[in-house]
Formats: structure tokens, sequence, C-alpha cells
């Protein structure tokens, strides 16, 4: 474990250092993710999670409202402190997208966002899932296309009811996913009703007198939903309903949650990201 550094010793670093490209990430996974990719790209610029600085001395005028516990709030408070040092630093700060299509949020020079609504999107293609059950599983009955239009009827729902409680009910809860999927495991297809999830979501967080307008615009954000799938889907979800996916189909108990998430970041062709401007950002910065 990397022993944790001050603000003010990482603030005055940067105030000597001005050529110094780091890079901030949420976490370990991530870590490993883009140091990999700079590797493949014989590119030197060191990948450090945030969780390595220590925010605790941070003046609650400076956090700009936001939540320190979340790693993406720090990396956004973060960014601008460094943008306050110089609008010409080096330093870059990535975080998913999330809701900021529909939300909005800070920007500036510092702060990268990935392309799609989160890193994992990246891995939510035919080659990385292909790959993947080739390397991972071996003779995995389900093609990749199906898999992929299979997982989607779930994100998609998913990310609207996670949108929708964003914007207006921040305190309630989702339900578990696991007890709200049947997976058929001859012909791969997932039977997932949206709308008794949605009222599973309603009554576990008594909002049964507000169920009409959740429902609407439950309705009024999903159709707004038109453009690639990678748009609307949250990291874990897809993790998660993968591993679910592929331990029905095929029974594989020896594999872990965590364990796909990370030979799924190895599995990414370098190559395969360039075209996306996250990538051209870290390797022209």
């Amino acid at each position: 474990m990397e022993v944790k550094k001050k603000l003010k010793e990482v603030i005055a670093l940067y105030k000597l250092e001005k050529t110094l490209t780091d890079i901030f990430v949420e976490g370990p996974s991530d870590k490993v993710f883009f140091q990999n990719y700079l590797k493949t790209q014989k590119k030197d610029r060191t990948v450090i999670p945030i969780e390595i600085i220590d925010f605790t001395e941070l003046a609650k005028k400076d956090n700009l409202g936001l939540d320190m516990k979340s790693n993406r709030n720090k990396l956004i408070v973060f960014s601008e402190i460094l943008k306050n040092i110089s609008p010409t630093i080096k330093i870059r700060c990535i975080i998913d997208k999330d809701f900021d299509d529909y939300l909005g949020s800070i920007s500036n020079n510092q702060l990268l966002r990935t392309d799609f609504s989160c890193l994992e999107s990246y891995l939510f293609c035919k080659d990385v899932v292909e790959k993947f059950l080739d390397i991972a599983v071996g003779n995995f009955p389900i093609t990749t296309d199906k898999i992929i239009d299979e997982l989607s009827k779930v994100l998609k729902p998913i990310f609207a009811i996670r949108l929708l409680k964003e914007i207006n009910f921040k305190g309630a809860k989702l339900i578990k996913i696991d007890g709200n999927l049947n997976i058929d495991k001859k012909t791969g297809d997932i039977n997932f009703n949206e709308e008794e999830y949605l009222n599973k979501f309603i009554n576990s967080n008594n909002l049964v007198k507000n169920s009409k307008v959740i429902t609407e615009k439950y309705r009024e954000i999903i159709n707004s939903f038109t453009l690639d799938i990678r748009n609307y889907m949250q990291g874990h979800d897809f993790i998660t309903i993968f591993y679910l996916y592929i331990n029905k189909i095929k029974n594989t108990k020896n594999f872990k949650e965590d364990q796909i998430d990370k030979i799924l970041f190895l599995t990414v062709e370098s190559t395969s990201l360039n075209s996306f401007e996250l990538f051209k950002n870290i390797l022209t910065d």
C-alpha cells in the first residue's frame, strides 16, 4: 500500500516541477489499464490513483460542494487546484463521464473524461469480449454479438434508473440486479422485466406516491438514449451482469467478479483505443 501524501506537498511539487506529466485516475484498475496502454505506446507518463493524496486538510470552501469520499470528486477538485497553479500545467486527471452529459459538471484543461459513460465502456465491444472468452473461458456456446445484445437490454434501463435517481431521488437505493435476471442457459436470452424492476425500486424506497411521475420520467429518459449503448452503462453493472451471465451459461465458479474486471482491461488491444479522444489527449498532452 502506497503511503498517502499531503495535498500541500503535492501542490508544492507541481508548482516547482511544471514539466511533469503525471496522470491521476480513480482507482487501481484504472491505473493498471492506463499504465499498460501508455507502455504499449512507448509513452513515459506516471499514472497515480487519486487515493494516494490526503485531502483531509482541504478547506471546506475549496471542495466545490462535492462529497470528498468519492475518488471521482477528488479528481474534479484536484483538477481545479492544478488549473490554479498554472493553466498550462501538464498534469491530467481522468474521470468517468458518468452523467455529466445530463447534469453538467466542472470542465478545465486538466480534467479529462472518458469518451463514453465509463472506462469499462471501452471493454464493451465484440473484439474485447470475444478475446476474453477465448482466453479466460474457452468454448463459450453463445456468440459475442448475442452477448452484447442481451447485456445491453439490462444495462440501458439500469443506467436510466441511476440517472433518474441522481436527478430526483439521490437518497434512494438501487435494487440488486442479481435477483432480477433470468438467464436461459441454452439460448443465452436474458429475461429482465424493466417495469417490474422499476416498481421494486419505487416500493423499496417508499416512493409509491411518486410512482406515476417516476414512471413517466423513466420513459422520457430511456427514450432519449439513442446513441451507442456505451454511452448508457455503468461500469460495475456491466462487470456484474457479465459475471452472472458467464457463470449461468458455463458454470465457471472459479472466476471471481474482480478477476473478470482485471482480465478484460488487459485484453484490450491498445491500437483499438487510439482513435478515441481521451487516448489522443493523453498521448499528445
